[in-house]
């Protein structure tokens, strides 16, 4: 095969795109892609921390909402403590469904 032969197959190799920018247009459609992604996984630590900040700060409050005087009811305790568990289990159960390791790394 000699190189004129060569260059009219090339020639026909050639993509027809189906307008001028879409190289410029596919790439910054990837940037975004990416700045989204590296975004998502920033704000998914973030509430994994405020989530056991949030944890902690429940714990505290509960504690001191049974030792409140007048609140020493069993009963009064017992519902505090069952939110209380309730609404962390909750929330875990949200955040690891939400937390998709192979998604999330940018």
């Amino acid at each position: 095969m000699n190189e004129e032969q060569f260059s009219k197959l090339m020639e026909h190799s050639r993509l027809k795109m189906p307008f001028s920018d879409f190289e410029e247009r596919t790439m910054a459609r990837i940037q975004r892609e990416k700045e989204v992604k590296t975004a998502s996984h920033r704000y998914r630590k973030l509430s994994w921390l405020f989530f056991v900040l949030g944890a902690v700060i429940g714990a505290l409050a509960t504690g001191l909402v049974t030792r409140l005087p007048g609140m020493e009811g069993d009963t009064f305790g017992l519902f505090c403590k069952l939110a209380y568990v309730l609404l962390l289990v909750a929330g875990l159960h949200y955040l690891v469904t939400k937390t998709d390791t192979s998604t999330t790394k940018p």
